[in-house]
């Protein structure tokens, strides 16, 4: 009787197979990462068409815009929750005391899948070392220094530059060429907690969809988007810009409800005058 022969891999075979496996996952995650910050940027794209849909919404039932914050510090996002199906917030948040308040407080850590970016990194600290739950967007209040003195010269003012805010007809450069919205998130590698418990931790940014302040929940052109270092100083570093996590560009809201990605290297002066709603400028498309 004659024992019956078995074929086995040898060791080369497998090494061989292991390296073509090796191989094709190298060609193949590229393509795979490709396709998904893609998928991630339509997500963020999609994020700013329900905040336009909102905002338009508010401005049917107020005819104004909300202003970009308030004299307890709310944001013009805190308005909006009604308008993107978050009313059991918006219904709980008393609008006339800070974020920090008792009533508030356990409302602004709940994070508002709207307002997230899922590109986005996280913020470098814990949660606790925050504010409120991080946000991916900022309204827009122009082209001055959003740490500055109002007027406000963009489709968003704060409070103390006009209480009634702004409506569509003010925005007179066209709603087709001023920014409502962007993108602003913890990308700064260079901006520390100064003090109490994280001091010295990496802070990376403020932005929040509760808090109405500068850097937090409102920003301005003055500085060319997607700078992402906190200095020379607050007024020329990255803080208070425009940015995202996507390659080579931003998501912008305007004042019409459309959308467009907004490329690195766009001169800066178009830039600026796309945040103004009566600048006097003319802007072609071309430029952006």
């Amino acid at each position: 009787m004659r024992a019956s022969s078995r074929s086995a891999f040898t060791l080369i075979e497998l090494l061989v197979v292991v390296a073509i496996l090796a191989i094709l996952m190298a060609l193949l995650l590229p393509a795979v990462q490709k396709v998904r910050a893609a998928a991630d940027k339509m997500v963020c794209a999609n994020n700013l068409k329900q905040i336009g849909i909102a905002l338009h919404h508010y401005h049917n039932d107020f005819g104004r815009f909300p202003t970009a914050n308030s004299p307890s510090f709310s944001s013009a996002f805190v308005h909006l929750l009604n308008y993107i199906e978050q009313d059991n917030i918006r219904n709980r948040y008393n609008v006339h005391e800070p974020p920090t308040s008792p009533n508030n407080q356990s409302l602004v850590y709940l994070p508002i899948k709207v307002y997230i970016c899922p590109t986005m990194e996280k913020p470098p600290a814990p949660r606790e070392a925050y504010t409120s739950h991080y946000a991916s967007y900022a309204v827009c209040i122009g082209s001055g220094y959003a740490f500055g003195p109002p007027p406000d010269n963009g489709a968003f003012v704060r409070y103390q530059s006009s209480p009634n805010g702004t409506r569509l007809t003010d925005l007179m450069d066209g709603t087709s060429y001023t920014f409502l919205v962007g993108e602003m998130g913890f990308q700064l590698r260079d901006y520390f907690f100064r003090f109490g418990p994280y001091a010295g931790h990496v802070r990376g940014g403020n932005t929040s969809w509760a808090w109405g302040y500068a850097s937090y929940s409102f920003g301005s052109t003055l500085v060319m988007m997607n700078t992402k270092t906190f200095g020379p100083s607050l007024e020329t570093g990255g803080l208070t810009a425009f940015r995202s996590d996507h390659p080579l560009g931003c998501n912008f809201l305007f004042g019409d409800g459309s959308l467009r990605y907004i490329r690195d290297g766009i001169d800066l002066a178009t830039y600026r005058a796309l945040s103004t709603r009566r600048g006097g400028e003319v802007i072609d498309q071309g430029e952006y």
